[in-house]
C-alpha cells in the first residue's frame, strides 16, 4: 500500500515508514508537492495509486468523494482528528505505529479510515 502524506504532519513519519518496508511519501519531501493544492494532492494521489493521508477534512472529504466517483478512483483515505490523536513530535511514534498496521492489515484500499489512538 502507498501513502501520501499531507504536509500538516511531522516530516519524520514517511521516512520512518519507509524503514518499515512502506512506499510512503510526504508533501514536504518533494518539490512537486510543496505548493500543490488540495485538488492537485487528491490528484496525484490518484494518480500515483496512493492513498492520502490528510488532516484537512473539511476541505478534503468533498475533494476525495469526487476522486473516488472517478475513473480510476482514489484507492483511499486516511483522516485524523487532534481529538483523538493530536499531531505532535512525541504523537510520531504512534502515527507510524497506526499507519504501519493499517498498511499492513490492508484497510485501507478503497475507502475512508479515522485513524485515532484507541
Amino acid at each position: 500500500m502507498k501513502l501520501l502524506l499531507d504536509a500538516m504532519y511531522s516530516s519524520q513519519i514517511a521516512p520512518l515508514l519507509r524503514e518499515r518496508g512502506h512506499d510512503a511519501v510526504s508533501a514536504t519531501e518533494r518539490d512537486d508537492l510543496r505548493a500543490i493544492g488540495d485538488a492537485g494532492l487528491v490528484a496525484l494521489a490518484r494518480d500515483e495509486q496512493r492513498v492520502l493521508v490528510t488532516h484537512n477534512v473539511r476541505d478534503f472529504a468533498p475533494l476525495v468523494a469526487a476522486a473516488m466517483a472517478d475513473a480510476p478512483p482514489l484507492l483511499g483515505v486516511v483522516f485524523t482528528s487532534d481529538k483523538s490523536l493530536p499531531r505532535s513530535k512525541r504523537t510520531t511514534p504512534r502515527y507510524v505505529d497506526l499507519l504501519d498496521a493499517l498498511a499492513n492489515e490492508d484497510r485501507l484500499a478503497g475507502g475512508v479510515v479515522w485513524l485515532s489512538a484507541s
